[in-house]
């Protein structure tokens, strides 16, 4: 019989501030599980988990997570990690993985495959995006579509390269992004808000132009594969969208 495997509820790992060079000790969680986890999973929402301040230098930065968030009431698992896209889609993908923990690429606990949404991102910004989408029931495809539209207008509308954008908070009737300007360091960081209602209005237009969101080709749901997908290939940016 197979020795069976656990994943530890946490790990201390070494981290170093990217503004004074200092190291220290900071605390992971491999896997965030829903229902169970709430309160590591406010946490992120509120930037206070995977955000540390230097206690040192006081300054606050973002490390780069290898995390697993599994919810089971909504079957839907989100991965952040370093791992290749071919090596870790195959594991995403076949779902027989058993995790001694994950901190490396063959660290993907198993899972239903098509039977969940799965998405694999990069980086604690998109991890913690996913997280509040669903939050949210905003389909993630729809606001990548949303993004790249508005990505077009704030790069007509400064004559600069949007390096990155991001949701950052969803309230009330209004949406609030951030967005990384510039072609290499040292970038510019603005914010932009627009109504909410511009959701809807992509939805309406192309959520039946696309397939159902467990579909394996989703996995990777970003920047690339809105661009890639050509739906806005027929308008210059979508709806011309209130910016504030």
């Amino acid at each position: 019989m197979a020795k069976e495997r656990t994943v530890p509820e946490s790990v201390d790992l070494p981290v170093i501030c990217p503004f004074c060079g200092r190291e220290f000790d900071y605390t992971m969680y491999p896997v965030i599980k829903i229902p169970g986890d709430n309160r590591l999973k406010k946490q992120l929402l509120n930037k206070d988990l995977y955000f540390p301040t230097c206690p040192y230098c006081r300054e606050q930065f973002k490390v780069k997570p290898n995390c697993v968030y599994f919810d089971a009431r909504k079957a839907e698992m989100f991965i952040v990690t370093d791992a290749s896209d071919k090596k870790i889609e195959e594991m995403v993908k076949t779902g027989d993985i058993l995790p001694e923990d994950v901190r490396s690429p063959e660290d993907i606990p198993p899972f239903i495959g098509s039977l969940f949404r799965r998405r694999i991102v990069r980086d604690v910004d998109a991890f913690r995006e996913k997280i509040l989408l669903s939050d949210c029931s905003y389909d993630d495809r729809i606001m990548e579509l949303v993004k790249l539209a508005l990505s077009r207008l704030l790069q007509k509308d400064s004559g600069q390269h949007v390096y990155r954008i991001f949701l950052d908070q969803a309230s009330g009737n209004m949406l609030t992004f951030a967005a990384v300007l510039g072609m290499r360091p040292p970038f510019e960081n603005v914010e932009v808000r627009t109504e909410a209602s511009i959701y809807t209005k992509y939805k309406n237009k192309y959520l039946h132009r696309i397939g159902d969101p467990r579909e394996d080709r989703y996995i990777f749901t970003d920047q690339k594969w809105a661009e890639e997908s050509g739906l806005l290939s027929d308008e210059d940016e979508g709806y011309i969208m209130p910016m504030k």
